[in-house]
């Protein structure tokens, strides 16, 4: 029996998915084109409009779930790192649903932020993101051990010393994040390297242009597409400017 199917995801995760950065997610928030939510566990409110009517057999009305965030609220969370909300949108859209009278704000944190799996199917639909089938892992495919001692590429094993497989590990580290670029002198002085150019500490191990990425400025990332070749290909035809939140309506 297969796993049972997510109703949300972190942003995060969809930003991998979709090939782009986070801040282009949270750009098409803003622009009012991508729902953002937050979950929230028994969370009273009331109507702030007659239009809407809530109603539950103790009078009250609890939220449970994920709640999208209205967008005055997502300005400040995105310039603050976090934000106090007291209230949400309501499904008609005609109106807001208040934290009721004597509830603190639920205190919210930028890396508490979801998307819906509704959500996030819709906006692919609508934008022409098209997310290929995982190809089945095989024999062939790359593998690596936890610490990077040992690395397999098409079948053929490659051992790496202690010093050459922090830096992997730290380029691993890195791909995981908004900036997988790092920059090369640093990488050695953080894993005490005696040499001055990345080039010098691998130079008994050519495999290391196979995993390794340089820029022609001194950073490097790594070759995540050779480490995981069954990873999900995207292809993203994006149909807006990314730019146009971003450092104008909030800050950055």
């Amino acid at each position: 029996m297969g796993l049972p199917q997510r109703r949300w995801y972190r942003i995060a995760d969809v930003a991998k998915r979709w090939n782009m950065s986070i801040c282009d997610i949270e750009d098409y928030a803003l622009d009012e084109r991508l729902e953002l939510s937050v979950f929230v566990v028994d969370l009273p409110v009331e109507a702030s409009s007659a239009d809407i009517t809530i109603s539950s057999p103790q009078g009250v009305h609890f939220l449970n779930g994920p709640q999208p965030l209205a967008r005055l609220c997502l300005i400040e969370l995105f310039r603050e790192g976090k934000a106090e909300i007291r209230y949400f949108p309501a499904k008609t859209r005609r109106g807001y649903l208040h934290l009721r009278s004597g509830t603190p704000p639920l205190f919210v944190r930028r890396e508490d932020l979801i998307l819906t799996a509704e959500e996030r199917d819709r906006f692919e639909r609508e934008h022409g993101l098209l997310v290929d089938v995982p190809k089945p892992s095989t024999p062939a495919d790359a593998w690596h051990s936890e610490d990077f001692r040992r690395v397999r590429i098409a079948n053929e094993w490659f051992r790496f010393g202690p010093k050459q497989a922090a830096v992997l590990r730290r380029l691993k580290a890195a791909s995981d994040s908004d900036n997988p670029w790092l920059d090369g002198k640093r990488l050695l002085d953080e894993v005490d390297a005696a040499t001055m150019r990345l080039i010098d500490l691998f130079k008994r191990k050519p495999a290391w242009r196979k995993l390794i990425v340089p820029d022609g400025k001194g950073r490097y990332r790594l070759n995540v597409e050779v480490l995981s070749p069954e990873r999900q290909r995207i292809r993203v035809y994006r149909q807006f400017e990314s730019d146009k939140w971003r450092g104008v309506a909030i800050g950055r």
